[in-house]
């Protein structure tokens, strides 16, 4: 399963503003149902690399990992324009890519295109070829990545009664899917949705990841299967975007429904479609359940002691140390938002 990082954070504030509030502190006072963290206006200023700080309420792109640590191409892996038509492969065409809303180590278009990342106003792209990086050095339970988020101060309160839901949104197009061969562990690419949730009774923060895309077919290796883990800093729960997961037992933290793309695998499509995760007060509550019967005994089982303070989308490949499982994962998101209560 993927990593994602405790420092994963919000897409920066640009010229066009964010949406949320201001506030700051461990424990910033929350906002009250109903919440909305809505679509935003972001550009360049809004890369990230590795654990550099982002801001707060604003939409930002963190990108981690396209080259090995202590290496100038992980140094530099969003520090130039990159000026050929990276929407080839991400389905995003910035009105001005000149401009610096498409960043990278190097320039180098198709047919063997490096990495290439774009923000351009309320959407965001990525291209992450590890053909084109050294990936040598192991990673533990997480690979090269890029993440498309906002973290929220003060943090969202959502849950205040059983009747209120989380909904998780956006226009996401994987566009380009290539490995190198047949897949089961090292190759695989995937795309989710993923919020944090921290009880403010303990001060434990734990993730949820909601597949969206899995270039391996549903079941192979664990693809689309419900489960909890660990990424190594935080407990997490993963599940698909799914009614019944491929397992064949119905999902019980993530509700589909009937205006929503279902997770897919293995091909890409070739326009925006849109995704919608709602998480109930029931799913919420059944994975605090299942969290405090596992990893985290000491957690509140109450909804309303949880507030959300980042949520995004998650691009992440896996490649493995070696060359025979090269991956190309092309990806775009448009109009990111959260909402509840």
């Amino acid at each position: 399963m993927m990593r994602i990082l405790s420092y994963l954070g919000c897409l920066l504030v640009a010229a066009c503003g964010g949406g949320g509030g201001g506030g700051g502190g461990t424990t910033p006072p929350p906002v009250d149902p109903p919440f909305v963290s809505a679509p935003d206006c972001v550009g360049a200023a809004n890369f990230v690399s590795q654990s550099a700080a982002a801001p707060v309420n604003a939409t930002f792109m963190r990108v981690q990992h396209i080259g090995d640590a202590g290496t100038p191409e992980q140094a530099g892996q969003v520090a130039n324009p990159v000026t050929w038509a990276v929407g080839d492969v991400t389905g995003l065409y910035p009105p001005d890519p000149a401009s610096a809303a498409q960043r990278g180590l190097r320039n180098d278009p198709p047919p063997n295109a490096s990495s290439a990342f774009q923000l351009s106003s309320n959407a965001a792209g990525f291209w992450i070829n590890t053909a084109r990086f050294s990936h040598a050095a192991p990673l533990v339970g997480e690979g090269p990545s890029a993440s498309i988020a906002r973290e929220l101060q003060p943090f969202a309160r959502v849950y205040r009664t059983a009747a209120d839901t989380m909904t998780i949104e956006a226009l996401v197009q994987v566009k380009t899917i290539a490995a190198r061969q047949p897949h089961v562990a090292e190759g695989t690419a995937q795309v989710s949705f993923f919020y944090y949730a921290r009880d403010l009774t303990t001060n434990t923060e734990f993730i949820h990841v909601i597949g969206l895309f899995e270039s391996r077919p549903f079941g192979l290796g664990g693809s689309g299967v419900e489960n909890q883990a660990s990424d190594g800093l935080n407990a997490f729960i993963s599940s698909p975007l799914r009614a019944v997961d491929a397992s064949g037992v119905p999902v019980r933290y993530v509700t589909v429904g009937a205006d929503t793309e279902a997770m897919r695998t293995v091909t890409p499509w070739d326009q925006p479609l849109p995704f919608r995760a709602r998480v109930t007060y029931a799913n919420f509550q059944a994975i605090l359940a299942r969290l405090k019967a596992g990893p985290l005994p000491a957690i509140s089982a109450r909804p309303e002691d949880y507030r959300i303070t980042l949520f995004g989308v998650l691009g992440e490949v896996l490649p493995g140390t070696g060359t025979d499982f090269e991956v190309g994962l092309g990806t775009s998101v448009r109009d990111l938002k959260l909402s509840g209560g």
